[in-house]
């Protein structure tokens, strides 16, 4: 038999689940009743839960959006370049550039979004987890293990 004395079991914060809004051509979050717009405004949520997967999936999304971003300001300013030193630079070379930063950033885009979607997917799993019943099985240490059925629910 455990038992767990004043402040001595863990305390979660309450995990509110986030919804995907889908229209035209862009999509939205529902938070807390309130709309956002950019998946990145959604880094203190996320990162609350304190889940080592959708800390990592959500991190490596924001990299690689801030290495798209790098990329198109590097291609932009290597355009402006070529625009104001006209014959400097080839038009094979040119368009090799420019196409192959847009290929990158295509690739980048589509990966990023696959992060986020799964740090998201893993987090309103945790946030569903407040109200369930599930099977446990709990162990003491050399004193066996403990089989019983939880009933978690938040109030």
């Amino acid at each position: 038999m455990s038992l767990r004395l004043l402040g001595q079991e863990e305390v979660k914060t309450k995990l509110y689940p986030i919804e995907q809004i889908e229209g035209g051509w862009s999509k939205k979050f529902s938070y807390k009743r309130q709309i956002i717009e950019s998946p990145l405004a959604l880094q203190i949520p996320l990162l609350e839960a304190k889940d080592s997967e959708v800390s990592y999936e959500f991190l490596t999304y924001k990299r690689q959006k801030k290495s798209a971003e790098i990329i198109s300001a590097f291609t932009t300013g290597f355009s402006v370049y070529t625009f104001l030193s006209k014959g400097q630079v080839s038009d094979g070379f040119y368009w090799t550039v420019v196409g192959s930063a847009a290929v990158l950033n295509l690739y980048l885009g589509t990966v990023s979004i696959k992060h986020f979607k799964k740090a998201l997917k893993r987090y309103n799993e945790l946030a569903q987890t407040d109200s369930k019943i599930s099977l446990q099985i709990n162990s003491h240490g050399s004193s066996g293990a403990s089989l019983g059925l939880a009933w978690n629910y938040q109030f």
